[in-house]
């Protein structure tokens, strides 16, 4: 049952007839979907996937798929694996939009400002190829895990994860971004359907904190935004106080910020209709004519020109690092001469966070005094005279980048992935993947594979 509150505001917005539509649409079953993920690399055409998932094609997002729920992909190694990322249908539209505007281009310097758990940020770094940085950020600490976690499954390469306020990252980045999103807190009306905590959790005093709250961070984004640069706003809620109302006292604060077209855009997606008022240009997705939960997408775009307002930030050279030769070793006998060269050529982007060795995206920023959950690859750790390779360079190599690898059936792979020694011959590090794509370490000697899969990370049962 909506909150009646609630369905007096959407009466006095949509009228009687299309409230009475919301209402039914709430009580149907909610749609699922999922994005395949360009960035892994798979040894098969995921045509096979697509097959066997009984995934159905989006129009409007180039990898976006209904799926059949009695697949439950999320309890699959696939995911495990990155090959996909679950995501509301209406949830993929503000990504989509930006993709499809052709603002987004390589070497671009893109800012999630509110990003957990990583649905926007994984569906901009897909489109980002590995180019440029990525700033995923979140300020809750548990909820900034998530999103990390997200961001190393997907195989991101280019991506640094804070935990710090939209205030912090103002003071410290003004005028840097070329692209800001704003997926904003909100009160989550259009998640009603498949969340009933959010039914439960509705008050007018809720949405009025929230729509407080989303001036503030509109500010701070503003603020990072370069001239020139593009800001995306979206939220999942209906209310005009946290969308229409949000666009327009941006733009009222700030004459320089010009709300976009998104007619290119709109013809491409059934179902969606323009914002309200002085924001014809918005996008609303309502649940009652869309296969999908209810959002806003706004584009924006900061008039003017400026350059990069931060030079690059100090890196530590390879030469200086401990232990140099464990690391050639482990490269030289784990990865082919292309994958091994690769990473060496970025050596003037190696950072050591402790005995823990990262490769940096280019042109990265100092990031002293942040609170950094995460920045660029994870490559491994030194420990004494080894070097111990990285979940995180494993979901982002393929079977193609390694000397030993070994594919697994999805039952065995099931099996890995909650700690289960596997059989194979060879002798070290072993690429165990699934379909092609890649799971994890495991280390070969002796006809078994002794398993490497985090333990934080292994299915219990």
């Amino acid at each position: 049952m909506l909150p009646e509150e609630f369905l007096n505001g959407i009466r006095e917005m949509i009228g009687e007839e299309e409230t009475l539509l919301l209402e039914r649409a709430c009580e149907e079953e909610a749609v699922k979907a999922l994005r395949l993920n360009p960035l892994k690399k798979a040894a098969d055409d995921k045509t096979d996937l697509i097959y066997e998932m009984k995934l159905e094609k989006l129009s409007y997002e180039e990898d976006g798929y209904l799926f059949d729920p009695e697949r439950v992909p999320g309890r699959r190694p696939y995911h495990d694996a990155g090959a996909y990322y679950i995501q509301d249908p209406g949830a993929m539209i503000p990504g989509a939009l930006l993709k499809s505007s052709g603002f987004l281009k390589e070497g671009m310097k893109v800012l999630d400002l509110c990003a957990s758990p990583g649905g926007k940020s994984t569906q901009i770094a897909s489109a980002m190829s590995g180019n440029g940085i990525l700033f995923s950020n979140e300020i809750v600490k548990s909820r900034c895990s998530v999103l990390s976690a997200n961001i190393e499954r997907m195989g991101i390469t280019n991506a640094v994860v804070l935990n710090e306020s939209p205030e912090r990252l103002s003071e410290r980045f003004p005028g840097y971004f070329d692209i800001v999103i704003v997926d904003a807190p909100c009160s989550g009306e259009g998640l009603f359907r498949k969340n009933s905590d959010a039914v439960s959790q509705w008050s007018r005093e809720n949405v009025n904190m929230c729509a407080e709250r989303q001036e503030s961070i509109l500010e701070d984004a503003y603020i990072c935004l370069k001239s020139g640069g593009i800001l995306l706003y979206s939220t999942c809620t209906f209310e005009r106080a946290e969308n229409e109302d949000r666009v327009s006292g941006l733009i009222a604060r700030h004459p320089d910020m010009k709300l976009l077209s998104t007619d290119f855009f709109k013809d491409k997606a059934e179902g969606l209709r323009d914002g309200f008022y002085e924001c014809r240009d918005a996008i609303r997705v309502w649940p009652m004519y869309f296969n999908g939960e209810g959002h806003f997408a706004a584009l924006f775009e900061k008039e003017g020109n400026s350059a990069d307002t931060l030079p690059p930030g100090g890196f530590e050279p390879i030469s200086e690092i401990k232990n140099r030769k464990a690391l050639e070793e482990f490269l030289d006998s784990t990865l082919t001469k292309d994958a091994a060269g690769g990473i060496l050529s970025a050596k003037n982007r190696f950072r050591l966070f402790g005995d823990n060795l990262f490769v940096m995206p280019e042109e990265m920023p100092s990031l002293s005094g942040l609170k950094v959950a995460r920045c660029g690859l994870h490559i491994g750790t030194f420990k004494k005279d080894r070097f111990e390779p990285a979940h995180a360079l494993a979901l982002a190599l393929g079977e193609c980048d390694v000397l030993l690898s070994k594919r697994v059936e999805e039952a065995e792979a099931e099996s890995f992935v909650k700690g289960m020694t596997l059989s194979g011959e060879g002798k070290g590090w072993c690429l165990i993947s699934v379909g092609g794509y890649s799971l994890g370490w495991g280390k070969a000697s002796g006809g078994i594979i002794k398993n490497h899969y985090p333990k934080g990370l292994r299915i219990q049962g």
